[in-house]
């Protein structure tokens, strides 16, 4: 069965796995029972393994509102970390000295 999406206006975009025949029919925001517009999206052609679609599909849905996790780094005793910066990465934590 195809996959269509919608757009709710207050919850955003979801997706409804229905009937071609359905195509035309209304949706539901399955968050507030509004109804909500069908997108025009192109066909998802499965190419490729399971997992490489399931992640392009979580890359494209994350393009534009990405979800921001934040987390204190902690040490081993449970303490959180003290973050060093080492002269040679000049100020930079993530590149590695040369």
């Amino acid at each position: 069965m195809p996959v269509y999406e919608f757009e709710c206006n207050d919850h955003g975009v979801f997706e409804l796995t229905r009937p071609m025949v359905q195509v035309r029919d209304p949706a539901a925001c399955p968050e507030c029972g509004e109804p909500a517009k069908r997108l025009l999206s192109a066909a998802s052609l499965a190419t490729g393994s399971a997992v490489n679609r399931r992640a392009a599909g979580i890359n494209e849905r994350s393009q534009h509102e990405p979800k921001i996790l934040k987390r204190e780094l902690t040490q081993s005793s449970g303490e959180p970390a003290k973050r060093t910066v080492h002269s040679s990465s000049r100020g930079y934590p993530w590149a590695i000295g040369h």
